[in-house]
């Protein structure tokens, strides 16, 4: 059997190849709630968040503009409550002065916020994501950036999610659904790209 090929590449086309000269970065939802919170992401949450500060040492140096996202709920002591210390965004990406941090209500970090504008007036024309979950805000965010007509570029090892149920109650494991966000965003919303060639590329 042969590989499978994204839609991209049946269509003829590529993606574009990063220039960080031309780039803005989004860390997605980096908060204590997917640490010690409500939806814990174990290992797989590390190893994400460790990548994301090989990746903002990388974008500092490059003085890229960096913006922070964080999501919160409503104040009724359920998920992102915006009253507890679980929307805090955890201490290893702690964002310094001048980065920007946009406060969001929905999966969408572009609904409802000033992303667009912010980076649009930095002139940037690329985006690089990483963060949390891989299929729900980062998905939701990529894809609302293709439809703006940025190009992205979706730092995969920087990303996890968490199991979820099926249509039949079944478990579906987190790495499952990560691999299977991931792919559909690679299909022809984002170039997909490993921390590894992002910092030392």
């Amino acid at each position: 059997m042969s590989n499978p090929s994204t839609l991209l590449e049946l269509a003829g086309g590529e993606f574009d190849t990063l220039d960080w000269s031309n780039c803005a970065i989004v860390f997605i939802d980096y908060q204590n709630e997917y640490v010690d919170g409500a939806m814990p992401l174990g290992q797989a949450g590390s190893k994400a968040t460790a990548n994301a500060r090989l990746l903002l040492d990388k974008a500092r140096k490059q003085d890229v503009p960096i913006f922070h996202i964080a999501h919160h709920g409503e104040d009724n002591g359920n998920v992102f409550d915006p009253l507890s210390a679980n929307v805090a965004i955890v201490d290893e990406l702690k964002p310094m002065d001048g980065e920007k941090i946009i406060t969001k209500k929905h999966p969408n970090a572009f609904h409802d916020t000033q992303l667009q504008a912010l980076i649009s007036a930095t002139g940037k024309k690329q985006i690089i994501f990483a963060g949390f979950m891989s299929h729900m805000c980062v998905s939701s965010s990529v894809r609302a950036a293709f439809d703006l007509g940025f190009d992205n570029f979706v730092c995969h090892d920087a990303c996890a999610t968490r199991a979820l149920p099926n249509a039949k109650r079944e478990g579906i494991s987190a790495e499952v659904m990560h691999d299977t966000a991931m792919a559909a965003l690679q299909d022809r919303f984002a170039a997909l790209v490993a921390t590894d060639d992002l910092v030392n590329g």
